[in-house]
């Protein structure tokens, strides 16, 4: 980072304990830039964006082949200073936000600059990390000034889907059965009944397992279950498994001519991924295995699919922010010192940022902003803008910025 930016930093405001966010909700935060002297600035914009991505290699030596695919989900950007030369043209694939517009000159001192974000409302697939690809939500931050490296930082947002616990197949037990007779090694079979309260459970939660063995076979044999994770990367007509065992444990021994019932309970750690369906090139699913260890013989088992949510979504949907949670500071106005008892520097410039109730949004009077409410309901901030070079005209110094 340039000697002359002392700081540039994002910060988001969480909206639950567990600092998540889901598709339609609302990012609102602040960027912090801090400089030890003047800069010029020829844009200055934060994006938010969500995107897949696999890669991974089969072979080796000139063999090797890489397969690797991409999907985007958003990208969305709010301009703080825009380039003169850019205003008014689309970007591909990015949707543009309004907020408030700044003058292209910075002075020293620390300057505050609010956004305002809302997650698409599409079904997106939650964030996630593999052995072979990803599913992140970045939100980074970008100051480009003439003859000079762009300054850059960034930032993770943890996604997750809102799940719907009136969905039936979520809340269905599943039942199974498997018989084995025993040939070599043995006579008589073993059989054995598996039910599990319901299917879909949240991180975190514990299945509970109920298991009925009837051991009238001549063998001894173990009860063994477990939950497998398998995640599946898709790229140029490739599908690579990889598998990761979540539970794996062993009950008692069952003696020739018993019969058994267990009570098996699998606790799921909180940060557990969650199932992923609904995406192009990543699938995340989970198998429930309860199985016979039968020595010199095949094991008879039986398998479920498992789909886990994020953890406590079975709680109403939040209602507010948690007591006691703090907020990173809010917006500081007055961006450079002056004496005590005399009008702050620019404040016919910047009427709201010391007196809140001169306009309803900064330059109505004179419509020399479009005002942020016509795009974004309800939302007002209130900015600590950078002082503007006096110089400028006031054409120059505080354009329209067309989205």
């Amino acid at each position: 980072m340039s000697r002359s930016i002392k700081e540039l930093n994002i910060h988001y405001d969480p909206i639950n304990e567990s600092n998540t966010f889901t598709s339609g909700d609302i990012v609102e935060g602040r960027v912090v830039l801090e400089v030890t002297k003047e800069i010029k600035v020829d844009s200055f914009f934060v994006k938010l964006k969500g995107d897949a991505n696999v890669s991974w290699s089969e072979g080796s030596g000139d063999d090797e082949t890489t397969y690797s695919d991409h999907e985007r989900y958003f990208k969305i950007k709010q301009y703080f200073i825009q380039e003169s030369s850019k205003k008014g043209q689309s970007e591909k694939n990015t949707t543009l936000v309004s907020g408030e517009t700044y003058g292209p000159v910075v002075r020293p001192g620390s300057h505050v600059f609010p956004f305002r974000f809302q997650l698409p409302q599409q079904n997106m697939p939650p964030s996630f990390k593999g052995f072979h690809g990803s599913v992140k939500y970045v939100m980074t931050v970008k100051l480009k000034r003439p003859w000079k490296s762009s300054s850059t930082t960034c930032t993770e947002l943890t996604v997750l889907p809102r799940n719907d616990w009136t969905n039936d197949h979520l809340l269905q037990p599943q039942s199974g059965t498997e018989d084995k007779k025993m040939k070599l090694f043995g006579s008589g079979k073993m059989s054995m009944r598996v039910t599990t309260d319901k299917t879909g459970y949240a991180a975190g939660e514990t299945i509970r397992v109920s298991v009925d063995v009837d051991n009238s076979s001549s063998r001894d044999v173990k009860l063994k279950y477990s939950l497998k994770q398998n995640q599946t990367f898709i790229a140029g007509g490739r599908t690579n498994h990889s598998f990761k065992d979540i539970v794996k444990e062993t009950k008692d021994r069952i003696p020739s001519g018993e019969n058994t019932k267990f009570i098996v309970d699998m606790n799921l750690p909180r940060d557990l991924t969650v199932t992923i369906e609904n995406c192009r090139i990543i699938k995340v699913q989970y198998e429930l295995k309860v199985y016979l260890d039968v020595s010199f013989a095949s094991d008879p088992e039986v398998r479920f699919p498992v789909v886990i949510v994020p953890a406590g979504q079975q709680c109403p949907p939040w209602q507010g922010p948690p007591a006691g949670f703090q907020s990173y500071p809010p917006p500081q106005p007055n961006l450079v010192p002056y004496p005590a008892g005399q009008p702050p520097p620019y404040a016919e410039l910047y009427p709201n940022l010391y007196d809140p109730t001169a306009l309803p949004h900064p330059g109505a009077a004179a419509g020399l902003y479009p005002d942020p409410n016509a795009v974004l309901p309800g939302f007002n901030p209130t900015p600590s803008a950078p002082v503007y070079d006096p110089n400028q005209s006031t054409k120059e110094s505080f354009p329209n910025v067309p989205y």
